[in-house]
């Protein structure tokens, strides 16, 4: 590595002018209302997100011209564990309501679990950085 010192600001200025940007749009949280409903898009990984009960984890689905969603439920996550997949698999995530447990939860309503489908496509993924675009500015591109 060499003595010199890069100016800060050409520094910046190459990283700026050297990457095409894109806006970081929240992604969404997918509530369905009706079994049957689905979510077809790219697995983006899981994250954690902070609750009222504490930690939890989301599964990211890229869903094109529509966006970024977060499915949240234990099955979910199981389904997604066991499917073993990578980012940038298509995924097809299917509500199918919720399932009531024996007991009750500590604010004395029945507890109930969310219910889903996962399927995931037989064949190849596409690469992460090839996921479809998700902001305003820079819309998906097809593929």
């Amino acid at each position: 590595m060499s003595d010199t010192k890069i100016p800060r600001d050409a520094l910046l200025g190459n990283l700026k002018n050297r990457y095409e940007w894109k806006a970081v749009e929240r992604p969404h949280t997918w509530r369905p209302t009706k079994e049957g409903e689905e979510l077809i898009g790219f697995y983006g990984g899981k994250t954690l997100r902070d609750g009222q009960f504490g930690q939890y984890e989301v599964a990211m689905i890229h869903v094109p011209h529509e966006g970024s969603f977060m499915v949240s439920g234990t099955l979910a996550i199981r389904l997604f564990d066991a499917a073993n997949i990578g980012v940038g698999w298509p995924v097809r995530v299917v509500w199918k309501g919720y399932k009531e447990l024996e007991g009750e939860g500590s604010d004395g309503k029945k507890k109930k679990m969310k219910q889903f489908e996962v399927f995931i496509a037989e064949g190849d993924p596409i690469a992460p950085e090839y996921l479809p675009r998700t902001t305003a500015a820079n819309p998906p591109v097809e593929q």
